[in-house]
């Protein structure tokens, strides 16, 4: 009993200085001062923007077949939007912002994975998000009780 009267304490004296470290905390703004910040619309910003890139040059890519002409690759990417459903605007603001990029890039011979993130519409994979983030589901967190 003594035990468990003690451990009681140790907590209840924790908690307590939780709180009142808690209600102590303070936040310093300083008005005075105006940081110039640089708004940039990131990809992870855009929903749908990486799934849309990714499908849409899919979609060309197996349209237009390995020897394309510029003419025939702007057609089929002004035309393709028309197929991405809710994000048809999205794709086709895309589109007509990267149209020449997007051209130069599918005539090269990298994936589409590769030219969505060189036009800005997903993110790299960084090699800091591969060592800590390997995954993107969750890790099973296993409890054991001791008695």
């Amino acid at each position: 009993m003594g035990t468990s009267s003690g451990l009681l304490v140790c907590i209840l004296v924790t908690c307590s200085v939780w709180t009142v470290h808690g209600k102590n905390f303070e936040v310093n703004t300083d008005d005075g001062k105006q940081l110039e910040v640089e708004i940039s619309v990131d990809a992870s910003k855009r929903p749908g923007l990486c799934w849309v890139c990714k499908w849409s040059l899919n979609k060309v890519k197996k349209a237009i077949g390995p020897n394309a002409t510029a003419e025939n690759l702007v057609l089929k990417l002004k035309s393709i939007c028309k197929q991405t459903g809710l994000l048809k605007p999205l794709c086709s603001k895309f589109v007509k912002k990267h149209l020449a990029e997007l051209v130069e890039e599918l005539t090269t011979t990298d994936d589409v994975r590769t030219i969505c993130v060189n036009t800005g519409a997903c993110k790299p994979k960084d090699s800091f998000d591969l060592l800590f983030y390997p995954r993107d589901e969750e890790l099973p967190i296993e409890m054991n009780e001791f008695i």
